[in-house]
């Protein structure tokens, strides 16, 4: 019995160890890249996907970007879809290195056959912080920046 109480123990242990795991450096068939690079790719004219929650996206996001919750069925439409060219520069972002979901979907895309795909690493806060180009769809948080820019 108490064998089993270890087991249970170490398995919980170690899944909550891999959920809160790093997004990895590098992916393979991908460019990962910094906020350099991704200012560089966004003035460029590149497709920009965020594939956070619903919540997170209605809450603010990189400027023209589209949103496919990697999370969510709307996701594959990358795989079906042949709406993208499958050579334009494609820049997959989540919120920053803490979380993988831009890795993974980064990869998938690239499995799929696109060909030119990105993984912005740094994630929306980075950009956000930087002062990038946002766009905010929820009314409170357009009236919190207006107030705030108003102080300044």
């Amino acid at each position: 019995m108490k064998m089993l109480k270890f087991v249970c123990m170490w398995f919980l242990m170690s899944w909550s160890a891999l959920s809160m795991a790093e997004a990895p450096e590098s992916v393979v068939g991908v460019n990962t890249i910094g906020l350099g690079d991704a200012m560089d790719l966004y003035y460029k004219g590149a497709v920009f996907i965020d594939v956070r929650d619903e919540a997170s996206w209605s809450y603010g996001h990189i400027d023209g970007a589209v949103h496919l919750d990697f999370n969510q069925d709307e996701f594959v439409i990358l795989y079906v879809s042949d709406a993208l060219d499958k050579g334009a520069p494609i820049v997959f972002y989540c919120d920053s290195p803490l979380t993988t979901s831009g890795a993974m979907a980064s990869f998938f895309a690239a499995s799929w056959g696109y060909e030119n795909v990105y993984f912005f690493r740094d994630g929306y806060y980075s950009w956000l912080a930087s002062d990038m180009p946002m766009e905010f769809q929820d009314d409170r948080v357009d009236s919190r920046v207006a107030e705030v820019s108003s102080r300044l």
